[in-house]
Order: structure tokens, then C-alpha cells, then sequence
């Protein structure tokens, strides 16, 4: 039994304009420390997007990663310093499903294509005996592997700005799909 341990990370920015948020350029990452030993990362950005979105996707990405790497009875502990992208899955999701995919206000989920994607990773988890965790760190506080994985997400943002292309985990995802300028 091994255990996966991913330090995720989202960085964008975004602008008021005429009062409306504009989306700009983000970037993903994580960090993968396997039994406590450094082994990969991965990183990538998208040029029109949300914090929010690229914090959820470097989620995603870890996920579809411990897939592929592991065997049944592992652990994967996914260490993120959003509360909001964890509280999705440790609070809200569950309700949500059962209420269609709807808040309980009936508003609008804002990322749901991607949540509903992570609820399915977190089935495929489960369903093959591993162990999944979220765990909260506090943001920008020494923690070597956040930092590193904001490092590399803030890097991937300005090569997302620059070159005006996404860069997914994986090509056929699609995830990070064509988006309006502005933010609903």
C-alpha cells in the first residue's frame, strides 16, 4: 500500500470591466510525493479562465494521475489551500447530486462540468478500494510543496497569457473548453 500524496494549486487573475469580472489567464499544478518522496509534476494553464476553475482543475489532474499510477488499497491525499474547492467535495457535492446537480437556492453551480467530472474520479477512487482525503493547508505560508505548486501554476499562467493556448493533463479531457470573456 503506497501513499500519493498531491499538492495542488490554481492561480489566474482576473479584471472589472464596464463592471463585469473578466476572465485572464490561469494556471494549474500539482506536486506528487509518493510515501514521502518527491516523484513528478505536472502543470498547465488556460488563457480565459477562473482561480477557481484552474484550483479544480489541478484537482482533477492529480486524480486522473493517482488513477493511472495506482493499485488497489492506496491512499491518495489531496492537500489544496482552497477551502472552497474542498468543502465542494466534503460538504456540498453530496447534496447537490441529490438535488439534480442544483444548490439548495436552486442557483446555478458555477465549474459544474469539471465538479461532476471530480465526483466521477472520487467514484473510480472508491471504487477501487482506495482511500481518498482532502486536506486543507494555509496558502503562501512556507509549506515547500504548496509553494512549489503555486510557483509552477503562477509560471504556467504567464506562459498561458503568452502563448494564448491551454494545456490540459490530458488532451482529450476538454475541460477547459472555449469561454465567454466574461465571468456569469
Amino acid at each position: 500500500m503506497s501513499k500519493y500524496s498531491y499538492y495542488t494549486d490554481g492561480a489566474a487573475t482576473m479584471k472589472q470591466e464596464n463592471g463585469k469580472y473578466v476572465r485572464e489567464a490561469g494556471g494549474w499544478a500539482f506536486v506528487l510525493l509518493i510515501d514521502g518522496c518527491e516523484d513528478s509534476i505536472r502543470f498547465g494553464g488556460c488563457p480565459l479562465t477562473t482561480n477557481n476553475e484552474m484550483e479544480l482543475y489541478a484537482m482533477y489532474a492529480s486524480m486522473k494521475d493517482f488513477l493511472l499510477k495506482s493499485q488497489s488499497g492506496d491512499i491518495i491525499e489531496i492537500f489544496s489551500d482552497s477551502a472552497y474547492c474542498i468543502n465542494i467535495f466534503t460538504q456540498w457535492a453530496a447534496g447537490w447530486q441529490k438535488r439534480g446537480w442544483k444548490k439548495s437556492d436552486n442557483k446555478p453551480i458555477q465549474n459544474l462540468k469539471i465538479i461532476k467530472s471530480i465526483w466521477d474520479l472520487m467514484g473510480e477512487i472508491r471504487n477501487n478500494s482506495c482511500i481518498l482525503n482532502f486536506i486543507k493547508v494555509k496558502g503562501h505560508s512556507s509549506n515547500k510543496y504548496n509553494d512549489e505548486a503555486d510557483k509552477l501554476a503562477v509560471d504556467a499562467k504567464m506562459d498561458a497569457f503568452k502563448t494564448d493556448k491551454t494545456t490540459y493533463f490530458d488532451e482529450n479531457d476538454g475541460l477547459l473548453g472555449k469561454k465567454s470573456k466574461y465571468v456569469d
